[in-house]
């Protein structure tokens, strides 16, 4: 079944993707990455070329999952993404739901992380072809995150509230989802 018209890949992209995939370790995450840097090569999201990993990190990070690819990272960086003060906070609560056996998931933490520094839905901030992608690298490096949310809420909304009530922070004035005027905000369609 083909996807909506929306989220389908435009052929550079598959193209970029395929690319990458050729040199891949055989690793879950290797799909990923490849997605988030088609995403970032194609101008799509907000994650700066090293990803928000550092210059030396995301070099290991490649070479790990894509190792014989000749890869020249971009040198010309740009502005930087504005890092919220919350940033190191949503690191260290993703990071602490990590799956031991899945490689690069600390990697990932800082990358959904850095993602969540946009102002769109995750998926697009990070340059992810659509929320299933999302959704399935949450699932493999998060799988406790991913059982969490069981009733589909949108993933950004989702990490906030989860690190706010963690933190003993309750934004929501509702008293249930159910309740509050803003519920298609949460849990709506992604689009």
């Amino acid at each position: 079944m083909l996807a909506p018209l929306s989220h389908r890949p435009s052929p550079a992209r598959v193209a970029l993707h395929a690319h990458l995939m050729r040199h891949a370790a055989g690793t879950p995450n290797d799909e990923f990455l490849a997605h988030l840097i088609a995403g970032w090569t194609l101008g799509d999201g907000v994650l700066p070329s090293d990803l928000g990993l550092g210059a030396a990190r995301f070099a290991r990070l490649m070479a790990r999952h894509f190792p014989g690819l000749a890869w020249q990272p971009k040198t010309d960086f740009g502005p930087a993404l504005t890092l919220y003060p919350e940033f190191e906070d949503l690191v260290r609560f993703i990071g602490c739901h990590a799956d031991d056996v899945a490689e690069s998931a600390d990697d990932m933490a800082i990358v959904l992380a850095t993602g969540c520094m946009g102002s769109d839905h995750l998926w697009q901030d990070l340059g992810l072809p659509s929320r299933r992608e999302l959704s399935q690298l949450i699932a493999i490096n998060f799988p406790e995150l991913a059982a969490a949310n069981t009733r589909d809420m949108k993933w950004k909304k989702f990490l906030y509230r989860e690190l706010c009530q963690r933190e003993g922070i309750y934004v929501c004035t509702s008293p249930s989802c159910e309740a509050c005027v803003d519920f298609a905000a949460c849990f709506g369609p992604e689009e």
